[in-house]
């Protein structure tokens, strides 16, 4: 296998990581149920659960990662600290994620709107159906042009969707599994090099992909910036003006009690963010314009949880459970209004215009849909408005990681033990699992298939 990261038991026992099997089953008709696992904690134990388990939907082929499964990464390179960050060209491969002389400038949506979109759509149940039904209906109402096609394996990483379930696939059966917007299996390859499902002659020109919620494990894990980085090169495959947007899910709330979930996910915003940033280092060094950002649909349904709990969404009320009900269907899947502000989000990031005034799908209570609109639209274009959203450089992403994600990502699982574990691991620039140094000694790209 062409890559180093793929380590045998033993290196990994030696790393002295362990993954802990907690979080969310995403079972089928967007339900979940709960499973609490028993929790390595040898050595430093530095990654989370997953959002899975057992068979997927009916219509996907696509399963979750074992929880046993190799690490990610390589052994730790030499690198210890970033170099001065410089910007004059390609061959210095310093922290940064700005212009150079040789890569021109970035290909970014920035603020600019746009009135028509070709989306491919790949993740799990916090991004299914009725996620893009919804987003056709708002860009309908509000006459833009959208059009996409998915791919959706539940309770998957972007490994189960691109490798399958084996780190020696490099046919890529990952890419033929999951369900589609019709039926399940198509080649997703195929796809986005020369689409059959849009209009004749059309590409797609935006990925909309997200990670399993548990970021930490899935970084360390699951190798999500490579694999991130190979998905999106498919869409350039077919379009080199494609954008990707990586969509910030969220893990479990507690609802008689969401205050951990509030500052975890406001915290994990940065590492989904660190994820996107490390990608675009990987483009850079090799003098690409095209870029990733961050959607950040987790932190904007932070937002909508603030805003109801403190009585400013029309038509929401109640106890704390009874508001954060009309959210929430369970403790992470959403209702239709739920789903509907996660639409709302996404249609304003992959447009960059306002959902005010779009339809109320059916289904989804009309009382507080204006107030989701507004609070939808002011987070996106306050996120992206703001020039430093989501520009860190990967000593800020081991800091902050280090410092606030771990310990409100443990916590959140009811597993403080594994706050110090997961600190180190994250602090230390050599530790195997951890892609957020540059230069990386390791890093090399998965091959094109």
């Amino acid at each position: 296998m062409p890559r180093a990261f793929a380590s045998p038991p033993s290196l990994r026992l030696t790393a002295g990581l362990a993954l802990a099997s907690l979080l969310t089953a995403c079972p089928d008709g967007g339900s979940a149920t709960t499973t609490d696992a028993a929790t390595s904690a040898t050595g430093d134990a530095s990654t989370g659960g997953s959002e899975t388990a057992g068979p997927t939907s009916a219509g996907s082929d696509a399963t979750s990662a074992p929880t046993t499964g190799d690490p990610t990464t390589g052994t730790g390179g030499t690198t210890t600290t970033d170099p001065p960050v410089t910007t004059s060209d390609t061959s210095d491969t310093s922290d940064t994620t700005g212009t150079s002389d040789t890569t021109g400038e970035p290909v970014d949506p920035g603020w600019a709107e746009r009135d028509y979109a070709r989306v491919f759509l790949s993740g799990h149940s916090l991004t299914d159906n009725p996620l893009a039904d919804f987003m056709l209906e708002i860009a309908a109402g509000v006459g833009v042009d959208l059009d996409y096609n998915q791919q959706i394996g539940i309770g998957s990483p972007i490994r189960v969707r691109t490798l399958g379930n084996s780190w020696d696939n490099l046919d890529w059966p990952g890419y033929r599994t999951g369900k589609n917007r019709e039926g399940d299996g198509m080649d997703v390859i195929a796809e986005l090099a020369a689409p059959q499902t849009l209009g004749p002659g059309e590409q797609y020109d935006t990925l909309v992909i997200t990670e399993r919620h548990d970021i930490l494990g899935t970084i360390q894990w699951e190798d999500t910036t490579g694999l991130l980085r190979h998905y999106h090169d498919r869409l350039i495959d077919g379009n080199p003006a494609g954008q990707t947007l990586l969509y910030h899910s969220w893990l479990d709330i507690d609802k008689s009690a969401p205050e951990g979930w509030i500052v975890h996910e406001k915290n994990a915003l940065f590492a989904w963010e660190c994820v996107a940033t490390k990608v675009n280092h990987t483009l850079e060094a090799e003098g690409r314009p095209d870029r990733l950002r961050t959607l950040p649909v987790g932190a904007a349904l932070v937002h909508l949880v603030e805003a109801v709990l403190a009585d400013e969404v029309a038509g929401i009320d109640g106890a704390m459970n009874q508001k954060l009900d009309q959210i929430f269907n369970d403790n992470v899947h959403l209702t239709p209004l739920g789903a509907y502000y996660a639409a709302l989000v996404t249609h304003a990031a992959v447009f960059r215009s306002s959902p005010v005034g779009a339809p109320v799908p059916q289904g989804v209570p009309a009382g507080p849909a204006a107030d989701l609109q507004q609070l939808a639209w002011d987070f996106v274009r306050g996120y992206y408005n703001d020039p430093a959203s989501g520009q860190h450089s990967m000593e800020e992403c081991r800091a902050f990681i280090s410092d606030q994600v771990c310990g409100s990502f443990w916590t959140l699982l009811g597993e403080p033990q594994n706050v110090g574990g997961c600190s180190n691991h994250f602090a230390n620039a050599d530790a195997e699992g951890n892609p957020f140094r540059w230069p990386d000694p390791q890093w090399t790209p998965w091959p094109a298939p």
